[in-house]
């Protein structure tokens, strides 16, 4: 696994996500990425009002022609903190701007 994945590709990830109030919201992957020994991604909601990005532990079971994701709660801060922080040097190591631009576009609509 790559540590980080294509704005593109991730654009094509959408999922819904049951909420505690049992409401859902539909979230599309901006970024997949390794930390320590484990898959993690960090996710927004399409709806452009809310500007937030969620981080949920992910598995990944190849298919043979599709893989399957299955996104996992983390429930320990601590971790939280440490993969937003990681997810913020993996934006700035983003040499070409293609993040930049992705996440701009998403916070501009």
């Amino acid at each position: 696994m790559a540590n980080n994945m294509n704005p593109d590709d991730a654009e094509e990830i959408i999922v819904n996500l049951e909420l505690e109030d049992g409401s859902e919201i539909e979230c599309q992957v901006i970024c997949i990425f390794e930390y320590g020994d484990d898959n993690y991604a960090a996710l927004t909601p399409t709806d452009e009002s809310i500007e937030e990005i969620y981080f949920f532990g992910l598995e990944m079971e190849d298919l043979g022609e599709e893989t399957e994701f299955t996104l996992s709660n983390i429930e320990d801060d601590d971790l939280l903190e440490e993969l937003s922080d990681v997810f913020d040097e993996l934006m700035d190591e983003d040499d070409d701007g293609e993040w930049d631009e992705f996440i701009d576009k998403k916070l501009e609509d």
